[in-house]
């Protein structure tokens, strides 16, 4: 694989890097190196410093970027039926976002740690009639976390790769009508 081409201006480093961060920390967890960051997004070491300050910094800013995209979802989508689906079938960017908070837990590192607030998940809330709704949501949500972290593997079990995109409609159909 061959490095990507070097940013050059102020938003291309800061894009590279978020986008760089977002994968080492969804493959190794809060155990990503910055120098492994940097590398990813063919910039050097300092920019990172510069740009977002420490690791800490950093896997906030990744946390952020993925709390704004899902608060956005949750906010334009018709009704809340839809905004959850919406957020379910963004299959790679959760899957991302889950791999990193996986990685945290694992690693026993306290949410709050990283993140003081819950965009999505307060937008969504807020669109819940009533608690029956809400806890409805809630396990919703619980599939849709619980698809996009161990999805693959469950296909791989049960033998239907091949049909990825026929289950994840079911899955999909499955949370409409748990929020319908």
């Amino acid at each position: 694989m061959s490095k990507p081409v070097k940013p050059e201006g102020r938003e291309a480093v800061r894009a590279a890097v978020l986008a760089a961060a977002n994968r080492q920390f969804a493959r190794h967890g809060p155990n990503a190196s910055l120098r492994s960051i940097a590398d990813d997004a063919n910039v050097n070491l300092g920019l990172i410093h510069r740009h977002f300050g420490n690791k800490d910094d950093l896997l906030r800013a990744v946390l952020r970027m993925h709390a704004e995209a899902g608060r956005q979802s949750a906010t334009t989508a018709p009704d809340l039926a839809t905004a959850v689906t919406t957020i379910a079938n963004h299959a790679e960017p959760l899957l991302d976002y889950l791999r990193v908070v996986a990685g945290l837990f694992l690693a026993e590192v306290p949410l709050s740690q990283v993140q003081a607030d819950f965009p999505t998940m307060d937008a969504l809330r807020s669109r819940a009639t009533d608690d029956a709704e809400e806890i409805r949501l809630l396990v919703s949500m619980a599939l849709t976390y619980g698809w996009a972290v161990f999805g693959e593997q469950l296909l791989q079990i049960f033998e239907r790769a091949e049909r990825r995109a026929d289950v994840q409609a079911v899955v999909t159909e499955t949370i409409a009508n748990l929020l319908a």
